[in-house]
């Protein structure tokens, strides 16, 4: 049998399968192209993905940013607000504790009368420790941190009712009134930094 008679025997499954090929040849390229172009599409999607992602995490952190300046400016115009008013308080407590003498050591009988001597007041130790204990003062003694022990550097109250409250208490006037305008300074700079970080502006 010749070449050409086994071709033109064998032709019709010769095209068929240059044909299969072909249209294999085909679908692969139209495959590989499909998926490229898949690809492209899918990175893209990708890209503008992590583009929206940064953008998001860059406001996010321009926000934070934005917020901390200003809780450092509020809180540096807190420090201020207070520093003026503890400065003011501690004028007002120095012009007081000059005052002290004056108002404690002599006083005017009447109207016309000349300067006299005050008179000597007493306070009681009773009254000593209950005037403590209205400002809050404990009436146990102290206790040290480490030991749990009673600390007995100040003296003890006197019991209710008993004989050593009515005992002469060494306090005087001035005493009194020192420690009132030391209290009030006090309470006056809690209150100023109670008004301070409770404001918004």
């Amino acid at each position: 049998m010749g070449v050409l008679e086994a071709l033109r025997r064998y032709a019709p499954v010769l095209l068929a399968f240059a044909w299969a090929i072909s249209v294999l040849i085909a679908f692969t390229a139209g495959d590989k192209g499909a998926t490229a172009r898949e690809r492209a599409v899918g990175n893209e999607a990708l890209v503008r993905l992590e583009r929206k992602y940064a953008d998001q995490r860059a406001d996010l952190a321009q926000a934070n940013l934005s917020a901390l300046q200003e809780q450092a400016e509020r809180v540096d115009k807190v420090v201020r607000q207070l520093q003026q008013t503890q400065q003011q308080l501690s004028d007002a407590h120095q012009e007081l504790q000059e005052r002290i003498p004056n108002v404690t050591t002599v006083y005017l009988p009447g109207p016309a009368a000349k300067p006299a001597p005050i008179p000597r007041c007493v306070f009681t130790a009773g009254w000593v420790r209950d005037f403590n204990l209205a400002l809050g003062g404990a009436d146990l003694p102290a206790t040290t941190p480490a030991t749990n022990t009673p600390v007995h550097d100040a003296p003890a109250w006197p019991a209710p009712g008993s004989t050593q409250e009515l005992l002469e208490s060494g306090v005087t006037p001035a005493d009194i009134l020192a420690f009132a305008q030391d209290y009030g300074r006090w309470a006056l700079g809690l209150r100023a930094q109670l008004i301070a970080f409770q404001r918004k502006d």
